[in-house]
């Protein structure tokens, strides 16, 4: 199996037809490839290969001049750079297998790959979709079984995405020339904080590649006076004291697209592998720039302000964090993706946002979603506007989640005593009773988040206050619809109850008691 010429990415043609295709064929052939067909986080580790192999092939670009040429240089160059290096991308290599470590052994003896694969780890555990060990997926019962049979195409897949989004945590020792690994990994480049990825959506992917592909001045402008590095093949570590090879695989921007945060060696037969921690990269919160589809935000508490990676919440739908996502990167670090200084002042244009939710060593969810950025928002004017709009949804959920607490204590004297008696999981009791609730309510403004985005494009016309007047009302439409659903009326208990949440939910804000905030569904 060569990586760079055998066909293994899944991809929809212009025509809509699934497929699979080579690296080779997806940089030069691209625009005949509408989309990629993976999931969230496998984009995200896909487009890092595609543009971690143009740099490479490029040289650059340099600068925007160069930039500009890349979709009539990017073919040639991709192929010639692909076949000088087809070794490199063999995935049985003996003595360079690609993304892996060939002097990988269970023991510290010398390593042989036998029929014995006693202690060796089932390569179903590269891929999050799948129950494997002690890592249960719903519904996957494929688990249950000695091996799961896993496709080359998937198994390439896999690896090159666990490479990029494995969470640290306890992992089994091996030998890598006789040194023994660490049993406590750290995170991969991409999976801190559960970060929030941002790529830009052209007509293809080899347009979408184009975007996302930084000028060297504006990936300097980012990471500083660091060098920008080579792909981890053409300068793979030799040894635990390789120092210069691990700094460029670590440290440089080339080098890290296509990590390699864990040491694996798979056996010839494709279903067992060796696995252990592998090089450590330094993390956003370790001081390293962040990843360039990461965004970073300014968190304020009452003593000081401080810089964070955005971070995904199953309990928060990515639209609402749009307003800091399209922000572009600033020389200080806030702001969003790398890519977005590549889109002129006063375009839109189309944004992918995906990110992969973990709780510590247990990857939670995968979330994406494709949106139509208009040109007003990305002006100061437009992002106010939004952020605002976005607030005014987040109180009326507020006002929503008071409202159902209001109908649940006139219906059951308990409820008080026992939110008392919670104590500090009170958060949690209130958001099992806001449930339904909330949730009826964020998925119709998602619904109709259309008005909120004519609302933008208005801004500053006099079309601004009629469209802002019909997201409001569609807020406040849904917010009613959604406490009916939650609250019951059958009984007369129930319509005295219903009475008085809905006394809260109408009155003004200056007249209510401000509602405690809790994280929506």
């Amino acid at each position: 199996m060569n990586v760079a010429f055998d066909d293994w990415i899944p991809v929809v043609t212009t025509a809509g037809k699934p497929q699979l295709a080579s690296l080779c064929e997806v940089l030069t052939n691209g625009g005949h490839f509408a989309d990629l067909a993976v999931r969230p986080h496998e984009r995200v580790a896909l487009m890092r290969l595609f543009l971690c192999v143009a740099h490479a092939a490029l040289d650059g670009p340099k600068d925007y001049g160069q930039w500009c040429e890349v979709p009539s240089r990017l073919p040639a160059a991709t192929r010639q750079y692909l076949e000088k290096w087809k070794d490199a991308f063999e995935l049985f290599h003996p003595e360079k297998p690609w993304l892996q470590v060939a002097g990988l052994s269970k023991s510290g003896s010398q390593p042989t790959v036998t029929d014995d694969t006693s202690g060796w780890t089932p390569t179903s555990k590269l891929n999050f979709s799948c129950a494997t060990g002690n890592n249960t997926t719903l519904f996957d019962h494929g688990g249950m079984v000695d091996v799961r049979a896993v496709t080359t195409a998937d198994l390439v897949l896999s690896m090159l995405t666990y490479q990029c989004f494995s969470p640290g945590g306890l992992i089994s020792q091996v030998y890598w020339n006789g040194k023994q690994t660490t049993k406590s990994s750290k995170d991969s480049p991409c999976v801190p904080a559960s970060m929030v990825h941002a790529l830009l959506r052209g007509r293809d992917v080899v347009d979408s590649m184009h975007l996302n592909l930084p000028t060297n001045e504006d990936i300097r402008f980012s990471y500083g006076d660091r060098e920008i590095g080579k792909p981890i093949w053409e300068r793979p570590p030799c040894s635990f004291h390789d120092t210069a090879n691990i700094t460029n695989a670590t440290a440089t921007y080339v080098g890290r697209l296509v990590p390699m945060s864990r040491f694996i060696r798979l056996h010839p037969d494709g279903k067992w592998m060796l696995l252990g921690d592998g090089l450590v990269y330094p993390t956003f919160a370790d001081g390293f720039p962040q990843e360039p589809t990461a965004t970073v935000v300014l968190r304020r508490s009452a003593k000081k302000e401080e810089r964070a990676l955005l971070s995904y919440r199953p309990s928060k739908a990515l639209w609402r964090e749009l307003g800091a996502i399209i922000v572009k990167r600033k020389a200080e670090g806030t702001g969003g993706p790398l890519s977005l200084r590549a889109i002129q002042d006063g375009h839109g244009c189309d944004l992918i946002v995906g990110a992969l939710a973990r709780d510590q060593a247990n990857i939670v969810d995968t979330t994406q979603s494709v949106f139509r950025i208009p040109a007003r928002l990305s002006s100061p004017e437009g992002a106010s506007a939004y952020e605002s709009e976005v607030k005014i949804a987040d109180e009326t959920a507020s006002r929503l989640g008071w409202a159902v607490e209001g109908y649940r204590s006139a219906i059951d004297g308990g409820w008080e005593g026992r939110l008392k008696g919670a104590g500090p999981s009170k958060g949690e009791l209130k958001a099992k009773l806001h449930g339904i609730a909330t949730t009826h309510y964020w998925t119709t403004v998602e619904k109709g988040l259309a008005l909120l985005m004519a609302h933008i494009e208005a801004v500053g016309t006099k079309d601004s206050l009629p469209t802002r007047d019909a997201w409001r009302k569609m807020l406040f439409v849904a917010a009613c619809d959604a406490y009916r659903t939650a609250c019951g009326q059958d009984t007369p208990r129930q319509i005295r109850a219903f009475t008085e949440g809905w006394k809260r939910f109408i009155k003004r804000n200056d007249e209510a008691k401000a509602p405690e905030k809790e994280d929506e569904a």
